[in-house]
């Protein structure tokens, strides 16, 4: 089996040049394009270490992701990130460095407007939550890309007892074979990604089958009954862990991006916290490259007032402060027009236009002469 991974030394890390292309990663339907899902790939998982933390945890992990890429099939394009510190590690600015540059180039090899951004925040959180000791593993989808990707994070991964640490890789890896297929709720999507952990794990006698399920079933019983599922990753419980303050309107925000997923809750929780131990509105909305409705409201009725200029300029502005790419905004556009005040046929063939001018952008045309084109259909339709 082939694989692919940049070792990161005390060197400046080179990277590619030559983004992703749908022609080369994966063979799919335009249904299954629409709904952005990962597919079965010939391409290997690329890795990024830093290889000065001791490799023995890489050599685990990769085989926990291999074990399950036989069992199940590759999916992706998918980049692992494996980050450490067991003493000073990370201390070394030019280690550092590299690593947020490689999962900056890397998410971004199509939208570089937003490299910038990302260097200093959700690049930046990497490092800092691996120098405070943080144990975590997880998968983050990047959806604003064409195709989509993965990345599974695992940061300070010698903080996992051994032989869990290889189903932590087969849990997680089966997380990116789920995004291959339409939505499932997270409690099946947990639930059969430690099955299939403790299955592969048992087969590959890294531990014991039986004994990891009765302690799963202890762990489930132990909770009360009318626990909900953003309650197992309670907003209160992370702001006594990450010592932050989250103020309400923060809240409100927090579950209007992720629309109840907990995982990515807690995401967003976590790279805030590595900005500002005092978590506003502003914080959440800039971490998660995503504008406050009002604000992309206020586009729309500006240019519903036959004012195009005005509002051009303020979406410019959104795009700009908060990351955006043309496929970001498209889709807060979309959903702001339910909110107008505006009569139900001219909604549908603003949805409608909506749709047109995401699959324009998928197709390869500019996304600022798009979206101009879109927002003077606001103003046409306002005029009438």
């Amino acid at each position: 089996m082939m694989y692919s991974y940049f070792p990161i030394a005390l060197t400046v890390f080179l990277m590619s040049s030559d983004p992703l292309k749908a022609d080369d990663t994966r063979t799919e339907s335009r249904d299954i394009k629409k709904e952005k899902l990962l597919s079965r790939i010939k391409r290997s998982p690329s890795y990024v270490r830093n290889t000065n933390y001791d490799k023995k945890w890489f050599n685990v992990l990769r085989t926990g992701i291999d074990t399950t890429r036989e069992y199940l099939g590759n999916y992706g394009p998918l980049h692992v990130y494996i980050i450490g510190q067991e003493s000073k590690e990370l201390e070394d600015e030019a280690v550092k460095d590299a690593i947020i540059k490689a999962f900056c180039h890397c998410r971004h090899a199509q939208t570089k407007d937003r490299i910038l951004g990302c260097l200093k925040g959700a690049g930046a959180s990497l490092i800092k939550r691996a120098r405070n000791n943080s144990t975590e593993a997880y998968l983050s989808y990047v959806d604003y890309t064409e195709p989509p990707l993965a990345e599974l994070i695992f940061i300070n991964p010698h903080g996992f007892d051994v032989p869990y640490l290889y189903t932590r890789g087969i849990h997680e890896y089966t997380h990116v074979f789920q995004r291959g297929f339409p939505g499932t709720p997270t409690w099946m999507t947990e639930g059969s990604a430690e099955f299939l952990a403790f299955y592969l794990g048992s087969k590959n006698e890294w531990i014991n089958f039986e004994r990891s399920m009765e302690e799963s079933m202890r762990m489930v019983q132990s909770v009360e009954d009318d626990v909900s599922l953003v309650d197992f990753e309670d907003i209160e419980k992370i702001e006594k862990d990450e010592n932050i303050k989250i103020n309400e309107k923060a809240k409100e925000a927090l579950f209007n991006i992720s629309e109840g997923d907990a995982r990515k809750i807690n995401n967003i929780l976590q790279s805030s916290a590595a900005v500002s131990k005092d978590i506003t509105e502003e914080v959440i909305y800039s971490m998660a490259s995503f504008a406050r409705p009002k604000e992309v409201d206020e586009v729309l009725k500006l240019a519903l007032a036959n004012k195009f200029v005005d509002a051009r300029n303020k979406l410019m502005d959104i795009m700009l402060n908060y990351g955006l790419s043309g496929l970001d905004i498209i889709k807060q556009i979309q959903q702001e027009i339910l909110n107008l005040d505006l009569a139900n046929e001219k909604k549908m063939l603003l949805m409608e236009k909506c749709g047109e001018i995401e699959f324009r952008m998928t197709e390869g045309s500019d996304e600022f002469i798009q979206l101009e084109a879109l927002l003077s259909q606001f103003v046409l339709y306002g005029s009438k």
